[in-house]
């Protein structure tokens, strides 16, 4: 009977230690069902290279950015972004607490 039981809490440890651990909070989907949203916004106002590096900043300044171009030329800001962190309205009120107007996003 002893024998029985040690194979049985052998088992049972073995069988728990190859069980993959969570490593995230309770609720939160992981990092790989997350659907990274990549936008871009039309903007109004930039005019050099100066606007296109103060739009960069403060939108990178957001949680869950993960790329982000701008360009004067064709008035446009590409973002890559987490929308689990960040949301396109914070985005936008970051792009426009620099100054600059969003007319259009996608």
């Amino acid at each position: 009977m002893k024998i029985i039981f040690c194979i049985l809490a052998v088992f049972t440890f073995v069988a728990g230690a190859c069980t993959p651990k969570q490593n995230q909070k309770e609720g939160t989907p992981p990092v790989s069902q997350t659907a990274i949203r990549d936008t871009i916004f039309r903007v109004e106002g930039m005019t050099c290279d100066h606007c296109e590096m103060s739009i960069k900043k403060g939108v990178e300044e957001l949680e869950g950015i993960k790329v982000v171009e701008a360009n004067h030329e064709d008035s446009t800001a590409h973002v890559v972004f987490d929308p689990s962190s960040t949301g396109k309205e914070e985005i936008i009120a970051a792009i426009e607490k620099r100054g600059y107007q969003v007319v259009q996003k996608q």
